[in-house]
């Protein structure tokens, strides 16, 4: 089992895989995991690595223990053909979910999502970020979900406000992107402080019903993007969201271990009283689910 001492000869460490452009929302669970683990004589701390792909290859290969890791990233490499002999295993299912946004220009021949199953002369220019990183990979997993998602072009510029700017200069169709569901953050900011940009509508139905190992990996629900005055009446967007899971290397993990990540993974006293108060807070109070708000 990869672990190393830590907290003197008392604890031990467990590196845990996050990406760089998963943000604080989700290296926030690996403090919480930590703090939780102590009782048992552990520590956890973050493995940066650059996107989930490298989180599940490491994971795979023995490098790490364990990864937080999209849903979708996860349904793609846990396959018969992938992961013929279950290396990979999530523990306690669902823990936190991010939104994928994708900004279009008014105006332009993208609206809703179900613009971009329309039959196009000219291949719709979509930007997804790098090629490995979460919106690249979520969009790579609808394509096997929805074989009319075709007539497309993407793009893989990391450098995502430029491409914001570029989808102004009408060299994009749409910028996609996947982050916390913050009104603060800076591109959501950029979009929603444009007179000429907005969210499109992403509510393919079926989407919300894809699964790995009977988990749904999908749901589609309403994202406030602006504060809204004195937080009421905030601008929302009707989108999918990705879940993010706890994906371990089964042939390495302590039996007794897994049970405790799992145990606490399961425990929503921990999440509720936890340094990642703030994250999931902003998650169960900003967003509803699209069965509440549309029958």
């Amino acid at each position: 089992m990869l672990l190393g001492t830590a907290w003197g000869a008392t604890a031990e460490t467990i590196m845990i895989g996050v990406s760089d452009s998963d943000g604080e929302y989700v290296k926030a669970i690996v403090p919480t995991i930590s703090e939780a683990l102590q009782e048992y004589d552990y520590v956890a701390i973050v493995e940066p690595s650059t996107n989930s792909q490298e989180n599940i290859d490491k994971v795979r290969n023995g490098e790490i223990l364990a990864a937080l890791v999209q849903l979708d990233v996860a349904a793609l490499n846990m396959t018969e053909d992938k992961d013929p002999s279950e290396t990979l295993s999530l523990l306690g299912g669902k823990i936190l979910s991010v939104p994928l946004f994708c900004a279009a220009y008014k105006g332009g021949n993208v609206v809703t999502y179900h613009d971009l199953t329309d039959k196009q002369e000219v291949p719709l220019k979509i930007s997804v970020g790098n090629k490995n990183a979460v919106t690249a990979r979520t969009f790579q997993y609808l394509m096997t979900l929805d074989p009319e998602l075709k007539d497309i072009e993407f793009f893989h510029e990391e450098d995502t406000m430029m491409e914001l700017n570029r989808l102004l200069s009408g060299r994009r169709n749409l910028v996609c992107f996947v982050t916390m569901p913050d009104p603060e953050h800076e591109l959501i900011k950029m979009v929603t402080g444009h007179n000429e940009l907005f969210f499109i509508t992403i509510d393919k139905l079926s989407f919300a019903e894809a699964k790995v190992n009977d988990i749904l990996i999908y749901d589609i629900i309403e994202v406030p993007v602006t504060e809204g005055f004195f937080g009421f009446n905030p601008e929302k967007v009707k989108t999918l969201i990705t879940w993010i899971g706890f994906v371990v290397n089964e042939k390495q993990i302590d039996k007794t271990l897994s049970k405790q990540l799992t145990q606490i993974i399961r425990n929503p006293d921990l999440w509720s009283n936890s340094l990642t108060t703030k994250a999931k807070r902003l998650f169960e109070t900003v967003v509803n689910r699209i069965g509440e708000v549309v029958d």
